[in-house]
């Protein structure tokens, strides 16, 4: 088994909201990117919902890293380009 190989789930970025993007980008959320480039933000996913910081309180996030937990996933990329899927809302921003 390789060690350093890790999973990601990936996201489109327009299954979070706008509030959320905004508070992500100007770097006011709760919880800090691990990577981000102008595609968007990579995320270390936690053990559980309860290990999220304090503060984040966007449902849509915690339901893209309780489906990435739930897959196995280490980290999350939103990505704009990433085409959205039917199973998450879609915010139209």
């Amino acid at each position: 088994m390789m060690r350093n190989v890790r999973r990601f789930y990936d996201c489109s970025t327009a299954h979070l909201p706008e509030q959320t993007v905004q508070a992500i980008e100007n770097g006011f959320f709760a919880k800090s990117p691990s990577m981000r480039n102008e595609y968007g933000w990579l995320f270390s996913v936690p053990e559980t919902l309860a290990d999220m910081p304090e503060g984040v309180d966007c449902d849509a996030f915690k339901t893209v890293m309780a489906l990435a937990m739930d897959a196995g996933c280490d980290y999350v990329l939103f990505d704009r380009d990433v085409p959205p899927v039917p199973y998450l809302e879609v915010f139209d921003w």
